[in-house]
């Protein structure tokens, strides 16, 4: 039974967005760039797997829950949990094609492309054994005592593994069905109810993950950002006010609300409080009243008054508004 989905990945849509707002020239364009086509490779590869439980069952009792994000002697951040009566099974995705071995000193997995290219990643390995650890660790301060078995899963049979890890499971996604099925069942460690209050907990303390302000995270100067309101149609920054609308000096298109995105991406770019002033610079406004009527629209939190105020955009509005940045079509700019 699948308790959890997969959640909005706050990491690509912040790449995209930092992506998209730094010049060409910008000596972070090309990394920042790579970053955002790992990432995205790893959504595909977690959407392989959550495929496959759509798409299976299992004879007997139990939960799914994808996207986990806990805490307990640390944050840990598992792709799937496989709960039963019998154990807990961690599955960690990846998506990285080409020949593929894992080293032990120092701990790495190594890739071999087919035109010679070589790479270096961090060891799926190390991330499965300190999930399982700090797993283990979160289920003993609830006094649930159950096998932990941790798996790392390629989504895709291109992924050659050339070293397998020591003393840690490795497939691809198409036999997770075998993998699962062939669990040891003699003994159930917690009933069904214990399973659904595990479950329960688990969706309780699931800690929403949001990685801004970007620029801090890499170490960007906010100036180096490329300012104004992006058209949503041509893509190209500067869009100029114009009696309570939005108009596209390139294209001519017209938007009454093609601001807010642009604020929200000043939030998850650049800082938690946002001042008039900053506002007025970053959208490219002269009048103070038509950035405050703007902001005050926008149902964002108000702190201080008058020339003290600052607004802020709480977490709610950042969760309900998951797809303002990926759906538009101009995202990304070359």
């Amino acid at each position: 039974m699948l308790i959890k989905g997969r959640s909005t990945d706050y990491k690509y849509i912040g790449l995209q967005m930092l992506y998209n707002r730094l010049p060409k020239e910008h000596a972070m364009k090309s990394v920042i760039n790579s970053k955002m086509l790992s990432t995205k490779a790893g959504i595909i590869g977690e959407t392989v797997v959550e495929a496959i439980f759509e798409k299976y069952q299992f004879p007997f009792n139990y939960r799914v829950l994808h996207d986990v994000s806990l805490i307990s002697n640390g944050k840990f951040q598992l792709d799937t949990l496989f709960i039963s009566p019998y154990c807990a099974v961690i599955l960690e995705c990846k998506n990285i094609v080409g020949e593929l071995s894992f080293e032990n000193d120092p701990p790495c997995l190594t890739r071999k492309l087919q035109n010679g290219q070589k790479d270096t990643f961090e060891s799926p390995k190390v991330q499965v054994d300190r999930n399982m650890y700090l797993l283990k660790e979160w289920l003993k301060e609830r006094g649930i005592r159950i096998p932990v078995r941790g798996v790392i899963v390629f989504s895709s049979t291109k992924s050659k593994i050339i070293k397998p890890p020591n003393h840690t499971e490795v497939i691809y996604a198409s036999s997770i069905p075998v993998l699962l099925r062939n669990l040891q069942t003699q003994k159930d460690y917690i009933s069904v109810i214990q399973m659904d209050y595990l479950a329960e907990q688990i969706v309780r303390e699931n800690q929403t993950y949001f990685p801004y302000p970007m620029c801090i995270n890499w170490g960007i100067d906010p100036s180096d950002l490329i300012t104004g309101v992006q058209c949503g149609e041509c893509g190209r920054f500067g869009m100029v006010r114009i009696k309570r609308t939005w108009l596209c000096p390139a294209c001519s298109y017209k938007e009454a609300n093609a601001h807010v995105n642009a604020v929200k991406e000043w939030f998850m770019l650049i800082g938690d409080q946002l001042t008039n002033s900053e506002c007025r610079r970053f959208l490219h406004i002269q009048q103070h009243q038509t950035v405050t009527r703007i902001l005050q629209s926008m149902g964002l939190i108000i702190v201080g008054e008058g020339k003290a105020t600052k607004y802020q955009m709480g977490e709610k509005m950042l969760s309900g508004h998951k797809n303002f940045y990926t759906d538009r079509k101009m995202f990304i700019r070359s």
